[in-house]
């Protein structure tokens, strides 16, 4: 294939002006331009872009921002961008053209079924192919309907073993474990929005906006780190549930429709810990909501290091649990990552989360409306989609003595629950992960991307009371 392929699909991102004339001279140049098979749309185009690095998503949603409303190609622009965070979200997933060819020469699919899903998957991904996923995908999202899906399970039950037999029968055997958990999600989804209407939908929303969403942040003037049952605090608590309550109101429910919102209570407030040189105390409690009860967590500590202004900062209880739980006898913490550190921990996790951060797309940003009354201060810490990173014990190293893994607890900002809440919504995602020393730098291991997914994905069932889920391994 000529150095020229592929030019209408990277020509179209430049008239529409999502890319500049010298990332469209970058894209031309790669080298992996030539060998390209032919794109099915100018979002294949940017989303092999990104992947590539020739086009950041930050660059991608500067450039849709500056194309004004009657631009000539604002509408094409717009629906290029969205459909290119789709692709990125999929290659996340190791959903791309590599893997739609394994499942043809596995003979797991047929030319049809493969042509269709060219042209809804990536070229490339940001993670390994992933034959299992894609054909789940195909089954549960893409042109594979239910029915030949059941009849190929049938077909690789029944066939006698060959040379492909054994990779097959993985495949399927995987692939219907992540369609039953996918099933099973959705059926959490519908208990949960009926047990939501049944006690009322401003409960349900209310936990979300308090614990999911982030409990807010409050001013107060002691200058002493006040206890967590302290009268001071209790009285900022109250003072706050009320403006979440109004903000609630506001956001969330009609006016005219006669419910009664009620103020939630906090009580059974006790401290897990206080970081002495930090001079912040982790603390849980129990927020009440008629009949319901909720746990909740907060901390208490200067605006500042060296304030005398006291702040109740809004936390997850995982977090408070292993950062507030394990202190020594001076207040520092136990575990700090060694010998990594925790700063050059959190930056490797971070680093390697950011490609897998295309489910808080701009797109999926654009079509969400905006739910703030500005009642309730957020932590901007966390509105990050890692909100905070923290060791829950030491950090291990590995037989091989090519990496060391570290136990963590991840608060993590789910764009899924979140667009089914109607609100921020944070998941306490748990597991060990494996960093390795690379030229004096940590980055995580090669296989973070699988491990951090299956770990959201846990996450995510778990909070929706989903616990028997098969998981692939």
């Amino acid at each position: 294939m000529s150095p020229d392929a592929n030019p209408d699909a990277f020509l179209a991102l430049l008239t529409q002006g999502l890319i500049s004339d010298a990332q469209h001279d970058a894209a031309r140049a790669h080298p992996e331009t030539a060998a390209l098979p032919p794109l099915p749309s100018p979002a294949h185009a940017l989303a092999w872009m990104r992947v590539r690095g020739l086009v950041t998503e930050e660059e991608q949603n500067a450039a849709l921002d500056k194309i004004g409303d009657d631009a000539p190609h604002a509408d094409d622009a717009a629906d290029t961008a969205i459909d290119a965070d789709d692709l990125i979200e999929l290659a996340g997933q190791g959903i791309t053209h590599e893997a739609i060819e394994v499942l043809f020469r596995d003979s797991l699919i047929d030319a049809e079924t493969r042509d269709m899903a060219l042209t809804e998957t990536p070229v490339v991904g940001t993670v390994a192919a992933s034959p299992v996923a894609t054909l789940a995908w195909l089954a549960t999202e893409g042109p594979l309907e239910k029915e030949r899906f059941d009849a190929l399970r049938a077909q690789v039950a029944a066939e006698p073993a060959f040379a492909m037999a054994a990779e097959r029968t993985r495949i399927v055997n995987e692939a219907q474990a992540l369609i039953e958990a996918d099933e099973q999600a959705i059926k959490a989804w519908q208990a949960r929005a009926q047990r939501s209407r049944r006690i009322g939908a401003w409960k349900f929303i209310l936990a979300v906006a308090v614990i999911g969403g982030g409990l807010g942040w409050y001013l107060f003037a002691p200058a002493s780190v006040p206890a967590c049952d302290a009268a001071s605090t209790r009285k900022t608590l109250d003072s706050l549930m009320r403006r979440v309550t109004m903000d609630v109101r506001m956001r969330h429910l009609d006016p005219n429709a006669g419910t009664v919102i009620e103020t939630p209570s906090v009580g059974s407030m006790r401290e897990v810990g206080y970081r002495k040189p930090e001079r912040v105390r982790g603390c849980v409690a129990v927020m009440t909501r008629g009949d319901s009860k909720e746990p909740m967590a907060y901390t208490i500590g200067p605006t500042e290091p060296k304030s005398d202004e006291m702040v109740v900062r809004g936390a997850d209880v995982a977090i408070v649990e292993a950062r507030f739980g394990h202190l020594d006898a001076d207040g520092r913490p136990l575990y700090n990552a060694e010998p990594i550190g925790r700063e050059a921990m959190e930056k490797a996790f971070r680093e390697g989360a950011a490609p897998l951060s295309a489910a808080r797309s701009a797109s999926a940003m654009r079509m969400r409306p905006r739910t703030d009354s500005g009642l309730v201060r957020k932590d901007p810490n966390r509105s990050r989609e890692i909100a905070e990173i923290e060791p829950t014990g030491p950090c291990r190293k590995l037989d091989d003595g090519m990496g060391h893994t570290c136990p963590l607890v991840i608060e993590y900002n789910d764009s899924l629950l979140g667009a089914l809440s109607g609100s921020d919504t944070s998941l306490p995602v748990t597991g060990e992960f494996t960093f390795v020393e690379d030229n004096g730098n940590w980055r995580v291991s090669d296989d973070f991307p699988k491990t951090f997914v299956r770990k959201v994905l846990e996450a995510r069932l778990s909070s929706m009371g989903v616990t028997d889920a098969a998981m692939p391994q």
